[in-house]
């Protein structure tokens, strides 16, 4: 890990939130300080901003919430499957028992945040930048990573099965407790540190990545090279001493 890389700060939320709920996103772009609730599946709201607010409970199934400003926020309980956030900042965010399965994170900035006991399976997070952010207990399962900036990202007891790392920056990112079987791209994992349960898995990747492989057996004699058998120990080469 890169010296002194920093935990997510928390978000900042007043003590004291209005509730909204039942409504149309696309009806106003900026909202603040609101505690959000209810199904906004299927709706589109491109370049929403919303910030020191909580969303629980609520609903995005397949929503297009493309280059969304969220900030200061907490999303629990949420479920945002399918839903299409690319080009989104996050800043200052956590997310806790979230269902985000084959959400679209492409190309988003994530400053500050905290991803924990979601599932997160089939995401998409290509060409996404990380700065101070950590998986906890996250359902990462083939998800996609290619080409993402994520120096210092911790994924800590996550499943990254099948996960795609190729053309990643990974310096200081930490797996521990991660299960790291069948990783694509494990080539580009440099400067990542894991724990000593992970070496063999890890080795596997970067193994198939180049093509290494591995196999005990031995070819034939090699032709013109005749065995010889003298009725002592079976079949030898001949000795040339």
């Amino acid at each position: 890990m890169k010296p002194n890389t920093p935990l997510p700060r928390p978000p900042r939320l007043p003590t004291q939130l209005a509730p909204l709920g039942g409504v149309s996103l696309d009806d106003d772009p900026s909202l603040s300080d609101t505690l959000l609730t209810g199904d906004f599946s299927g709706q589109v709201a491109e370049d929403l901003t919303l910030e020191r607010s909580r969303i629980a409970t609520a609903q995005f199934i397949g929503a297009t919430l493309k280059r969304l400003r969220l900030t200061d926020a907490i999303v629990e309980n949420a479920d945002l499957s399918g839903a299409d956030l690319d080009g989104s900042a996050l800043t200052r965010v956590e997310f806790r028992d979230c269902r985000m399965s084959a959400a679209v994170l492409t190309r988003c900035s994530f400053r500050d945040v905290l991803i924990t006991g979601c599932r997160l399976n089939d995401a998409n997070f290509r060409m996404s930048e990380t700065k101070a952010v950590v998986f906890d207990g996250v359902d990462l399962r083939a998800s996609d990573f290619y080409g993402a900036k994520l120096d210092g990202t911790r994924f800590f007891d996550c499943n990254l099965t099948g996960a795609q790392f190729s053309q990643a920056s990974t310096p200081g990112v930490r797996f521990h407790g991660s299960t790291l079987l069948d990783v694509k791209g494990g080539q580009y994992l440099a400067g990542a540190v894991i724990d000593s349960t992970q070496v063999l898995p890890v080795a596997l990747g970067v193994l198939a990545a180049l093509s290494i492989e591995v196999d005990d057996a031995r070819e034939p004699p090699v032709l013109g090279t005749p065995l010889i058998d003298d009725g002592r120990d079976g079949p030898r080469r001949p000795s040339f001493e």
